[in-house]
């Protein structure tokens, strides 16, 4: 024997039995309870898509309010000015590295002397500088110059000159710290004398503040170890 639907009244939501299709409370309409589900699940797409779409709404109306368009501009346009700075930059470097790279001479000094010193061309050939050590650079830290600049001429020499300066040297008087491949001595002015035989260097500097001053310099310059 087949049970009847439960029929529920859309009105009151009376439920009643029976096979009667009005309400026996209030005489409205009567719909079986399957019926109402389904009736609920066709409008539950609609309500979600209006409710969603009124959180967007709000959600939009608080970024707009927190951050007005103006803001949004403003921070396009820095990004914008960014990027072509950035740009340029790489431009910039790309162009001057090979002023920072320094003629021959330059190049040829050791790492913590060519970054000490500031170097300009003597000849248009790139081969003599002349160069300065600010005072206040720590190279020069304990006094060594007497507090003042030291200025230095570094040049590339051809092999048989550059014997000729070691000579020179050896008969002035100067007190040798190495001899070999590598020269390198004090002067009795308290100047440095060096040369590489190897790259073709020749260094000589201006008086420092005596003896001490000099053979620390050798040594913080990197052109003796």
């Amino acid at each position: 024997m087949s049970t009847l639907p439960e029929l529920v009244c859309q009105y009151c939501s009376h439920r009643n039995t029976g096979a009667d299709s009005r309400c026996a409370h209030c005489g409205a309409p009567l719909r079986t309870a399957v019926d109402t589900v389904r009736a609920a699940a066709e409008k539950l797409p609609t309500q979600v898509a209006e409710v969603a779409e009124k959180v967007g709404g709000e959600a939009e109306k608080l970024v707009h309010k927190a951050y007005p368009r103006w803001q949004w501009q403003a921070v396009g346009v820095l990004l914008l000015l960014m990027v072509v700075a950035a740009v340029f930059a790489v431009r910039s470097c790309s162009l001057s590295l090979p002023s920072l790279r320094g003629s021959a001479p330059v190049q040829a000094m050791p790492d913590l002397l060519r970054t000490a010193a500031t170097c300009q061309p003597l000849d248009s050939g790139g081969q003599r500088e002349k160069c300065v050590i600010a005072a206040t650079d720590p190279m020069l830290f304990g006094g060594i110059a007497g507090g003042r600049d030291v200025t230095f001429y570094a040049e590339l020499v051809p092999q048989d000159r550059l014997a000729d300066s070691i000579s020179r040297w050896r008969g002035a008087g100067g007190s040798a710290l190495v001899d070999g491949p590598v020269y390198a001595a004090i002067g009795p002015s308290a100047t440095v004398w060096y040369a590489d035989t190897r790259t073709g260097l020749r260094l000589e500097t201006g008086t420092f503040a005596g003896r001490a001053g000099a053979q620390t310099f050798l040594s913080r310059a990197g052109l003796v170890r």
